[in-house]
């Protein structure tokens, strides 16, 4: 174990600079989804994709939501890739295991979350055949890689341990908010995974408590039927408000306003972009202890981490009381700073690429 994008096509390339006489990689990147409501899959891989050229890389991005395997194999007929990145075992592994075989070429997959902590995807055989063909894993945090190692014993030697990266996101214009609020974030797409229920169900005595406790949602309805009962509990909640889809551009507006970013999930594959996003813009973060929570989070130093919705609301009573947040969110700034540069990142991939390629 070791430790340019156009809207209008599903294959997003970057030229090289014709000045720039190094070897460049030509890497496509096999990514599950790129539009719809915000995933966390979505942002890691616009963010890589965006910061590989610097490293020396040439990317085109293959869409799979958008275009056809045939399409697939169509258009990079006509360019062939070096290697092949597969961003989730279950939603792209498969894709990039028979485009490696079709064009000869080597491919890698990146662990994101339910590929390896939803035992559906992660036994499925599709899944299985992909992890096992891969040059190469790659997870965002030495548990989730452990834990990678102990459900698949035969990658030990091929997973590496990449974090993620962040950058602070734009503020757009204020959101309007009362100062005597105290608003909680909790960016989630709708979906079981993501907790929203038990979180609200957890938050709901206290704000009978605490009148100026305030909860916004933000975040898409991937799963339908999740996110009508979401609708019908905050319907009841004059305390909660659902944002739906934001785009991510605008999440720098709502991270500012925040008094606190919530992360309820059940499972996260590695560090969680909402909460790097939350930390690098200095805002203090309380989430579920889980594996990739871990990975970013020092129980009392860096955020806070709770077990179940006693800690919770334990927690939260000493933070509505404005105790210890600043200093709290000022050190998850500095850790996110120094650990999770994207330029870093970036160059870690393409050193693994070229590690790959000879």
């Amino acid at each position: 174990m070791h430790t340019t994008e156009s809207a209008t096509s599903s294959f997003h390339t970057n030229k090289p600079d014709p000045d720039d006489t190094r070897k460049t990689e030509h890497i496509a990147l096999i990514c599950p989804f790129s539009s719809g409501p915000g995933r966390g899959n979505i942002t890691t891989v616009r963010r890589i994709a965006s910061n590989l050229p610097t490293a020396g890389c040439r990317i085109t991005r293959v869409n799979l939501d958008e275009v056809s395997e045939e399409s697939c194999c169509a258009a990079l007929d006509t360019d062939h890739p070096d290697l092949l990145h597969a961003f989730h075992a279950y939603h792209a592994g498969p894709a990039a295991c028979r485009l490696s075989r079709h064009f000869s070429i080597p491919y890698l997959i990146t662990i994101t979350g339910s590929d390896l902590f939803d035992p559906s995807l992660c036994s499925a055989p599709e899944t299985r055949l992909a992890i096992a063909d891969a040059a190469a894993l790659t997870c965002f945090d030495p548990q989730v890689a452990q834990r990678l190692s102990e459900e698949f014993p035969q990658t030990t030697d091929r997973i590496s341990v990449i974090p993620q990266g962040v950058a602070l996101l734009p503020q757009e214009k204020s959101y309007p908010r009362s100062k005597d609020d105290f608003l909680i974030l909790l960016p989630a797409a709708l979906r079981p995974v993501k907790g929203v229920i038990e979180a609200i169900a957890a938050l709901t005595p206290l704000a009978k408590e605490f009148p100026t406790l305030r909860l916004l949602v933000a975040g898409g309805a991937l799963d339908p039927n999740y996110a009508d009962d979401v609708s019908t509990i905050a319907a009841s909640l004059p305390w909660v408000q659902l944002l739906g889809d934001v785009p991510h551009q605008q999440m720098g507006t709502l991270y500012t306003a925040a008094d606190l970013v919530l992360n309820s999930s059940l499972f996260e594959g590695g560090m969680a972009n909402t909460l790097l996003e939350a930390m690098i813009m200095g805002k203090p973060v309380l989430a579920r202890d889980i594996l990739g929570n871990r990975s970013l989070i020092r129980h009392g130093e860096t955020g806070w981490l709770f077990n179940n919705d006693d800690e919770l609301r334990q927690l939260l009573r000493l933070l509505l009381k404005r105790k210890h947040s600043a200093d709290i969110g000022m050190a998850g700034h500095d850790f996110v700073q120094k650990n999770c540069s994207p330029l870093t990142e970036a160059n870690r991939y393409a050193a693994l690429y070229r590690q790959i390629l000879g």
